[in-house]
């Protein structure tokens, strides 16, 4: 099998790339912004099967260069999955009401979490058509379901992710016209302990928290049961779907 993993530095994204080499990927391809200083390539560095890539989600050109790199190597892929994104780094923070709300902010987190999974189906595109099966998700959030929201706040990060699910859902009506074997899938990880989520798990119960690795394989078996027909849909790690 041909993977990508885009964002596989740390985190879920490592979690997954370590899942993908144990079901078998033959080809893997993982991204990081600076690979080399990544606990990701320190885990799984290069060798014949694995291929690192620089790939920035505020950068188009990065993310068109790395595109470039897996077309010009491979003719399809199989699976693809989307993990980078943003919830607090430096000044940027959930917001807790709308004065907390700023221009600088909005965009950048639509940057991270909505522009770069879609520009990426773009950079890729080719790999993706075809008449093999091909399975592309991106880890969203459930705060992201509009019909969820019942408790307001998080206007960034609940409206990046939110116009992500749009444009993937977009996509996937796109990408069905010229594969009819494809999926496109929003994926909810629940809590997951990574550095996204510490400064926010005060009030998760123990048994909601979970860790990358056991929330990697309940959204590899996930993908591993989503069909052609089932494209386009948002789904929680046991495979649940949630509204949008």
């Amino acid at each position: 099998m041909n993977i990508l993993i885009q964002g596989a530095g740390r985190g879920i994204g490592l979690a997954l790339a370590q899942q993908a080499l144990n079901s078998g990927a033959t080809k893997l391809f993982l991204t990081a912004r600076t690979p080399e200083s990544s606990p990701g390539y320190i885990a799984l560095p290069p060798s014949p099967n694995i291929e690192w890539l620089a790939l920035d989600n505020v950068d188009e050109a990065s993310i068109a260069a790395a595109g470039t790199a897996i077309t010009q190597s491979i003719t399809k892929l199989d699976r693809v999955i989307c993990c980078a994104g943003v919830l607090k780094e430096g000044d940027i923070a959930p917001e807790k009401r709308i004065a907390d709300v700023n221009a600088a902010n909005l965009g950048y987190a639509y940057q991270v979490n909505a522009m770069g999974p879609i520009l990426l189906a773009k950079a890729i595109w080719p790999t993706l058509r075809g008449e093999h099966a091909v399975k592309f998700a991106s880890i969203s959030a459930r705060v992201g379901s509009i019909g969820d929201n019942r408790l307001g706040g998080w206007y960034a990060y609940r409206a990046s992710k939110a116009a992500q699910n749009q444009l993937l859902r977009t996509m996937a009506i796109e990408l069905a016209r010229h594969n009819e074997n494809a999926c496109v899938s929003m994926l909810h990880p629940g809590t997951v302990d990574t550095a996204l989520s510490q400064p926010f798990q005060a009030h998760v119960p123990k048994d909601k928290l979970f860790t990358a690795e056991y929330s990697a394989s309940k959204l590899w078996s996930v993908l591993d049961q989503l069909t052609p027909h089932q494209s386009g849909g948002f789904f929680a790690y046991d495979g649940s779907t949630i509204p949008f």
